[in-house]
């Protein structure tokens, strides 16, 4: 069998060859001309920088839709590579040839803005961006290309400018993410966020007022306003906007309820508490919330009642985090000969847990333990959450 395929081999070889010579006879030899021509010109694109690019048309015929597509493409890939000069000097090549149409120039121009902001052309990149809105082509990329833009430079004042605009030319937003309203919000809460940070309280609110103006769902102008409250010792309100949260957006509520524990604890009134409390009993909670749940009742009504509860809600929801800490409860109480074996759990259960992020991104997978509205890997926002499981939340 073995000798019989060795003899096969060379058969099957040949018999490949004379196929293949077949098929190529009845192609024309301008066929033949037009492949090399384009592979020699690809791998000369693709070679080493030269001081001076190679030319890209080089024949007539060398105009057409599928030549300009290919060199669309190469910019990109120059682009992804970090050759930002040759991208740049293809998509200008592109604009020079009047013949191409203005299709492909709205193309090469979109491209070409990408390439001045990869560069960090940000004033040219938006000037083209611009033309291309004036000539009414490619609307949509430019008003999300100038967003981009101004999130990069952290200009909110403007992003928020281009937002309304878009709007107004009734340029719909991208699907899975923000509407263009949300999206302003967003800008007005960095803008307050800035105010925040320079202790220009009066301005922060105007922004988280513009905020809610814009969204008035948006629970991350709420959490805003009732941090501020809290810090200011308005409790009423406090409490209220952190209720707020967590209607508007239910899995925030592992964020704020040690807060909005706080503010119901400094308010002076245990009806507030027993009514949260209450609530929390009849659903399944997240491990956050269900921790901070426990110490109200403790405090309240007894340790037996806030262990008895605890013990409810984490078998209703297990998680690491709870299993680590049911047996840190059950430390003290364990006979001498097994206190070191639990001791020895909770120690492996604090690694594991240490070792898992809080929070990812949707979007892009990125993963921490801080939140972030805008995910600071993908740029993506209201992406970053809270991972909910047994490994989370």
């Amino acid at each position: 069998m073995l000798n019989l395929l060795w003899f096969l081999l060379p058969v099957a070889a040949a018999g490949g060859w004379f196929a293949a010579q077949r098929a190529g006879a009845g192609r024309s030899a301008a066929f033949w001309n037009y492949a090399s021509d384009f592979h020699a010109g690809l791998g000369a694109l693709l070679d080493e920088p030269r001081e001076r690019p190679v030319e890209l048309f080089t024949e007539p015929g060398g105009t057409d839709r599928d030549t300009a597509d290919t060199h669309l493409a190469l910019g990109r890939l120059f682009r992804r590579r970090g050759e930002v000069d040759r991208a740049i000097f293809l998509h200008e090549s592109l604009l020079e040839r009047a013949e191409l149409g203005s299709e492909v120039h709205a193309h090469a121009r979109y491209e070409l803005a990408r390439d001045y902001g990869s560069a960090g052309f940000l004033d040219r990149a938006e000037k083209v961006l611009r033309e291309l809105l004036d000539a009414g082509q490619r609307i949509d990329d430019a008003y999300e290309s100038l967003l981009e833009l101004h999130e990069r430079e952290r200009d909110w004042t403007r992003a928020i400018a281009v937002a309304r605009e878009a709007i107004a030319a009734g340029v719909a937003a991208p699907k899975n993410g923000p509407t263009r309203e949300q999206l302003i919000a967003h800008y007005h809460c960095e803008l307050a966020a800035e105010a925040r940070a320079g202790d220009d309280a009066v301005e922060a609110r105007r922004c988280l007022a513009l905020a809610l103006d814009s969204a008035s769902d948006c629970a991350r102008a709420n959490m805003a306003l009732a941090d501020m409250a809290l810090a200011h010792g308005d409790h009423a309100e406090a409490i209220d906007r952190y209720a707020r949260v967590e209607e508007q957006r239910p899995e925030l509520a592992p964020e704020v309820v040690e807060r909005r524990v706080r503010a119901m604890s400094e308010s002076g009134d245990d009806r507030v508490l027993r009514e949260w409390i209450e609530a929390i009993r009849g659903r399944r909670n997240a491990y956050s919330v269900i921790r901070a749940a426990r110490a109200v009742i403790e405090r309240l009504d007894g340790a037996g009642s806030a262990e008895r509860f605890f013990k409810r809600q984490i078998l209703a929801r297990p998680s690491l985090r709870g299993l680590r800490d049911w047996a840190r409860d059950e430390l003290p109480r364990s006979r001498p000969g097994e206190r070191e074996k639990v001791q020895v759990i909770c120690t492996m259960l604090d690694g594991v847990i240490e070792d898992r992020p809080h929070y990812l991104c949707a979007s892009c997978g990125f993963s921490g333990n801080v939140l972030h509205w805008r995910c600071p890997s993908c740029g993506t926002w209201d992406s970053v959450g809270l991972v909910i499981g047994a490994e989370g939340e």
